[in-house]
């Protein structure tokens, strides 16, 4: 049986490069959540992966003893090698089991990894993690597909060569199921923002897919970014595009 934990085994690299960090905007929201709150000054990031969010969360909480929870070997592995110079702790746990004392935490959060977790388990652990008043956060870059005919065809290619895969496999209606959960106070911010990007930057970006990576089992790196490239050609001739993003920061109070 395969290992999802390990999904991106030999992906860390292409992610770490080319996935984009979440928008100031909503960091310094979070931050300003938690100013005044008597809480553990103790921050988690579940499912942290290369550190992305991890090292965004140190920058707006110097004071507080940040930790990057990842159970992928490689993604593990890069998330230290980026950080290096920083006071963020990584460590191999899950989000359905972090191992963190009960109450020890003021601030859990997920960014672009609730999908990968049991969330009903999620929740449940990050109740029993965070002290009383404590934040969750979910953190989303999400594509605005319908604005760029580009991605048309990159989700049909997805759903021919990614077996399992739809192009609404992130579609959850995060603050119900936060509420639905035990956490009150569920707000949600949401800001729209564009990032410049070029064919290779593109390619970069699929290739660091886990179900980019299926279809490439299936036909080769080679063949898959070649009928990357071809799209990138069709569309966008001159090289260059902007991708469109919608960005959700959802927040529950314990």
């Amino acid at each position: 049986m395969t290992d999802r934990t390990q999904a991106f085994n030999g992906l860390a690299g292409n992610y770490s490069k080319a996935r984009p960090q979440f928008p100031e905007q909503l960091c310094a929201t979070l931050r300003g959540k938690l100013d005044g709150r008597p809480l553990p000054r103790v921050a988690v990031d579940a499912g942290s992966g290369t550190g992305i969010a991890t090292r965004q969360l140190a920058l707006v909480l110097p004071e507080w003893r940040v930790v990057g929870l990842e159970p992928g070997n490689a993604m593990r592995a890069q998330a230290v090698g980026d950080s290096q110079g920083t006071a963020i702790e990584f460590s191999v746990g899950t989000a359905e089991d972090m191992p963190l004392e009960t109450a020890s935490a003021g601030l859990v959060i997920a960014a672009q990894a609730l999908h990968w977790f049991d969330h009903s388990q999620f929740y449940a652990e990050a109740q029993r993690v965070l002290a009383p008043g404590g934040l969750i956060g979910i953190l989303q870059n999400n594509r605005v597909l319908e604005q760029l005919p580009l991605f048309e065809d990159y989700e049909s290619f997805l759903e021919e060569h990614s077996p399992g895969y739809t192009r609404d496999y992130r579609d959850f209606d995060v603050a119900g199921e936060l509420s639905s959960a035990g956490f009150s106070q569920v707000s949600k911010l949401s800001t729209g923002w564009t990032r410049p990007v070029t064919h290779d930057l593109f390619i970069e970006l699929a290739l660091s897919s886990s179900k980019m990576h299926a279809a490439v089992k299936q036909l080769g790196e080679e063949d898959t970014t070649r009928r990357l490239r071809s799209m990138l050609r069709r569309h966008h001739p001159s090289g260059q595009l902007k991708i469109p993003y919608i960005s959700e920061l959802f927040t529950g109070q314990r």
